[in-house]
């Protein structure tokens, strides 16, 4: 019996629960039970296999146990017919041999004892198992898919990391780191295998060494670290720069504060300077309101004056009993009574000098 590992498949027609001997899968630890599904086909002879569901590195692959096809398979395996004796085991090496490398060169010598009567050997993408029935046969084919599944995660997860460090995609790596990080805690186990199912955990463990389970996953694991160091380096060093771009937009802030005061400071400077011109203009203004109310009253005073020695006048005439005409009349005859006596003067002083001083004798 044989049987072929393949990454992509035709679709089951009318997949079942898989199950092996009439018995369900029941050997592998809880945590890799709850995050896997096994399905086969009708005739059993296609299984589907879904390893770490509902995580960023669900794995899906196919088990042929017909003949392999033209694809390649990610990993093969073969049952050989011992009758439960090991002695046996001689006779069949050289079909095992070809079957894993087109050659004659294996031998027993690299094979594993997990029974009595009962060896595996492991050899290149695959390997040969003897023994007396091909269910259990079956069952390592099981764990050599898992064991292919977390290969492929762990050289899956140090190729992304390592393209997006080498490209600087910071985000693309913290998202990395987070989910390859979610992937060690959930789903990848040193020991899928229950430790009570000897014969399996023992070949589990010929599987792990087999395939470097071990040190892909410690190289993973110290590339996790590296990258650790990396984005605390990068944070601390933002942190650096975001420390001080705040202060520099303190600092921008706080000159402009500074700024905005001069120039408040200076307006309002400007403000009461108008302010006080305006304040001189109107004083200026009152002033020369004052000095004209001043001269107004001084002649209204003066008209109040003349207005009044002109009613004192006229109260004289009244006393007088003189009427405005009659006043009037004796200022024109005073007015003529005077320039007669000033022309009179005039010429009596005018014939004095005409005669002169008399001569004497």
């Amino acid at each position: 019996m044989q049987a072929f590992i393949y990454q992509y498949h035709k679709k089951i027609s009318a997949p079942r629960p898989l199950q092996i001997n009439d018995g369900n899968i029941a050997f592998f630890t809880r945590p890799v039970m709850e995050t896997s599904e096994f399905l086969s086909s009708d005739d059993g002879k296609v299984w589907q296999l879904k390893f770490f569901i509902n995580s960023a590195f669900e794995k899906t692959l196919f088990v042929d146990f017909n003949a392999p096809g033209d694809v390649p398979a990610l990993g093969r395996a073969s049952w050989y017919d011992n009758k439960h004796k090991a002695s046996n085991d001689e006779r069949l090496i050289p079909a095992a041999s070809v079957f894993l490398r087109d050659s004659d060169t294996l031998t027993l010598a690299r094979a594993e004892e997990l029974t009595a009567n009962r060896t595996l050997l492991a050899d290149r993408d695959g390997f040969a198992y003897f023994s007396g029935d091909s269910d259990q046969f079956k069952r390592i084919v099981l764990c050599q898919a898992l064991a292919i599944a977390y290969v492929q995660v762990i050289t899956t997860c140090m190729a992304d990391t390592t393209r997006s460090v080498l490209n600087n995609r910071t985000d693309e790596t913290i998202a990395l780191y987070e989910n390859i990080l979610r992937f060690n805690a959930a789903y990848y186990f040193t020991l899928p295998v229950l430790v009570g199912r000897h014969e399996l955990f023992a070949a589990w463990r010929v599987l792990c060494d087999h395939y470097h389970l071990k040190v892909l996953s410690q190289e993973l694991t110290q590339q996790l670290s590296d990258v650790a160091a990396l984005l605390s380096g990068q944070r601390e060093k933002q942190q650096a720069e975001d420390e001080a771009k705040r202060r520099a937009e303190e600092d921008a802030h706080k000159q402009a504060l500074a700024a905005q005061a001069a120039r408040e400071e200076k307006a309002l400077a400007e403000q009461r300077a108008l302010e006080k011109q305006a304040l001189a203009a109107q004083k200026a203004h009152e002033d020369k309101a004052d000095k004209r109310r001043g001269h107004m009253l001084s002649f209204a005073g003066l008209f109040l004056s003349i207005a009044g020695l002109f009613l004192t006048g006229m109260s004289l005439l009244s006393l007088l009993q003189l009427t405005p005409t009659q006043f009037f009349d004796n200022a024109s005859q005073w007015k003529r009574w005077m320039s007669t006596s000033t022309a009179k003067k005039t010429a009596g002083s005018s014939q004095k000098l005409d005669e002169g001083p008399k001569p004497k004798g």
